[in-house]
């Protein structure tokens, strides 16, 4: 709820933006409700920017994330993406996902100012720390999948299905919490009958199944688990060396420090990579023995913070 700047009289929205005005706090300038903007990181549609409330600038805890995505006239495919999303999860809340939590519209630089939780970083920028040796050890990595599947365990019980869960799209937050965020290709599905239809997602982390068209939705995410999960031991993404989607495998490639790793992680790995007939739901999944061996979360922030001390040494 905003309850930061006096409200300003509406405006007539650009007409690409429409779509959205039933999400957009229409009375509302951002430009005096968000304060303190520093840029974090470039996305592929705007800047995000860490921000504060203007009204709560006098704590430390108050920190926000802010995206700012230009609105050109003939419009960006990022309003198609975020009505889709909006549509789906505006209503949807879990510890787990990273919500979209309101749109604001800068009329003066004519941008979508989507205001969301302060991330510290993605699965993917920690795995890159791979090329510095950073070896991520199994309770870890039990961990991460454990919040992954809590996420996926809410998911299916109200018929939605992700359907691109990758370490792009896995951001941990500065209390080392894992969240599942970009719900783009997300769709809803019915219990009765979970069949979807259309192909989506990367190759090195789709389901065998979705490159056939038409499959079982409350399945697909399990597998991507998987694949993100051998990601994590291998630090780099299954199946980098294929082109071609007709050649990948339905099981991914040898680990290569298959020896190093438990019996109970490479039994998760297997269910996850199982025909969809076959393979667990998310909620049989929580209860296997490799996600009951996760560390705590306060080994997570000692990993958080080895990762910065590398980042740092690299600066040097």
């Amino acid at each position: 709820e905003v309850e930061a700047a006096e409200q300003v009289p509406e405006q007539e929205l650009p007409l690409v933006l429409l779509p959205l005005k039933d999400y957009i706090y229409l009375s509302y300038n951002p430009l005096d409700t968000f304060t303190d903007l520093i840029q974090v990181a470039e996305g592929q549609y705007g800047s995000v920017y860490s921000a504060r409330m203007a009204s709560q600038i006098d704590t430390d805890s108050d920190l926000i994330a802010v995206k700012k995505v230009p609105i050109p006239v003939n419009g960006t495919p990022k309003i198609a993406q975020l009505k889709h999303e909006l549509n789906i999860m505006s209503k949807v809340r879990h510890i787990h996902i990273l919500a979209n939590d309101g749109l604001f519209f800068d009329y003066a630089e004519s941008a979508l100012w989507v205001r969301m939780e302060l991330m510290d970083r993605s699965l993917a920028d920690v795995l890159a720390l791979g090329d510095e040796d950073l070896v991520i050890e199994e309770p870890v990595m039990a961990r991460l999948a454990s919040d992954i599947l809590l996420a996926l365990v809410f998911l299916n019980e109200n018929g939605i299905a992700h359907r691109d869960v990758r370490s792009d799209n896995l951001l941990i937050n500065a209390d080392g919490v894992l969240k599942l965020a970009d719900f783009s290709n997300a769709v809803r599905f019915s219990s009765r009958d979970p069949t979807v239809y259309g192909i989506v997602g990367i190759h090195h982390w789709q389901a065998p199944e979705v490159r056939k068209g038409h499959y079982d939705a409350s399945k697909v995410d399990v597998w991507s688990l998987g694949a993100t999960i051998w990601e994590c031991a291998e630090m780099i993404p299954p199946f980098t060396d294929i082109d071609d989607p007709a050649a990948l495998g339905v099981r991914w490639p040898p680990l290569t420090r298959r020896d190093q790793l438990s019996h109970d992680f490479h039994d998760f790995l297997r269910l996850c990579s199982e025909p969809s007939s076959q393979r667990p739901l998310p909620s049989k999944l929580v209860r296997t023995p490799f996600i009951q061996r996760a560390c705590p979360r306060e080994d997570i922030l000692d990993f958080l913070n080895l990762c910065r001390s590398i980042e740092e040494g690299l600066q040097q």
